[in-house]
């Protein structure tokens, strides 16, 4: 069996009062649990953040770019300052088993979308991304992608996508009279070229195919689903494909398992977010989030484990696990 971790929406400032030797403990962890892949799927910093205080949602879109840059330069050193995450990201790039894409606020702000964003400030986030998060050039390369592993011997194709750099905002709109089109029609996630990538990449012969994204693919107030007709190509995509297909995604705050549904969710839905953050930055532990999953892997054999740590004083005290056999 292969064990991937998976994890979302990290926000240095929740929890202030813990010192940063002991800052997001979950991070230790899933490094005791020694998996063989780390996927970090989005909001690895915040940007903004809430609707009080000196970040407050969208307050990016307001900055200068070089604020802007200089401002997410500083997100990123301050998050890999924190002693579990940087050992735990350091070791698994050393095995080459690190991962990882974006979601709104490491990308440029809350709900930003690709077409809403100037592009300098895209410029710049997409470069800090690739420096930080990637330790890749600024070379103008994407950062979607696919990965088939383990390597030498593959069972799992990984595509990663990229959902904020090519979408378009839905929003309604008038197509005349005695039309019926919905508020989507004309609009994308994906962008023509990564759809037509992510097409592409669903045909392969390996057992199974796990689709990486910083949003979901049905939950939530941001999802895939509300792109209605780029989601039925994806469902028709997703029924022509030879392998068992999964959506593991962030951002809600939450650790949710969908099983598939028909004519509304054409495969399993994993989302593990939250693993260090305060929901709605209320100083109160129903408010906090401290949330992981793992996925189990092998040809013939998939479990999904959620995490929720119980967290008091800077430590965790417990943690609670559901399991789920998926095949």
């Amino acid at each position: 069996m292969y064990k991937v971790a998976f994890a979302s929406c990290c926000r240095f400032e929740a929890f202030p009062d813990v010192p940063l030797t002991e800052k997001q403990p979950e991070w230790k962890e899933i490094q005791n649990q020694e998996p063989d892949y780390l996927f970090l799927l989005g909001d690895n910093i915040y940007m903004d953040y809430g609707i009080i205080g000196n970040e407050p949602v969208g307050s990016p879109k307001k900055l200068s770019c070089h604020a802007f840059e200089n401002k997410m330069e500083a997100k990123y050193a301050a998050q890999f300052s924190v002693p579990h995450f940087k050992s735990l990201t350091d070791k698994m790039r050393a095995k080459c088993g690190l991962f990882a894409t974006w979601d709104d606020h490491d990308f440029a702000w809350n709900d930003a979308k690709g077409n809403e964003v100037p592009q300098d400030k895209k410029r710049a986030s997409m470069k800090l991304f690739k420096k930080w998060m990637l330790h890749e050039p600024d070379d103008g390369a994407p950062i979607y992608r696919y990965i088939d592993l383990p390597n030498g011997n593959p069972v799992a194709r990984f595509i990663i996508l990229d959902v904020r750099s090519y979408s378009d905002k839905i929003s309604p709109q008038y197509h005349g009279p005695n039309t019926l089109k919905s508020p989507s029609y004309g609009k994308s996630m994906l962008g023509e070229e990564q759809k037509q990538f992510l097409f592409d990449a669903l045909e392969h012969d390996l057992s199974h195919t796990f689709i990486c994204s910083g949003l979901t693919m049905t939950a939530g107030s941001e999802h895939f689903s509300e792109y209605e007709e780029e989601f039925e190509e994806f469902c028709e995509a997703v029924e022509a494909c030879s392998s068992n297909v999964f959506w593991v995604a962030g951002d809600i705050h939450k650790n949710r398992y969908y099983p598939p549904k028909k004519r509304k969710r054409p495969c399993h839905e994993l989302v593990s977010s939250g693993i260090s953050i305060n929901k709605l930055g209320l100083p109160w532990a129903i408010d906090d989030a401290h949330n992981w999953g793992f996925i189990e892997f092998e040809a013939n054999n998939v479990e999904l484990f959620l995490c929720k740590a119980n967290y008091k004083n800077g430590e965790i005290i417990g943690t609670k696990t559901e399991r789920f056999k998926l095949l």
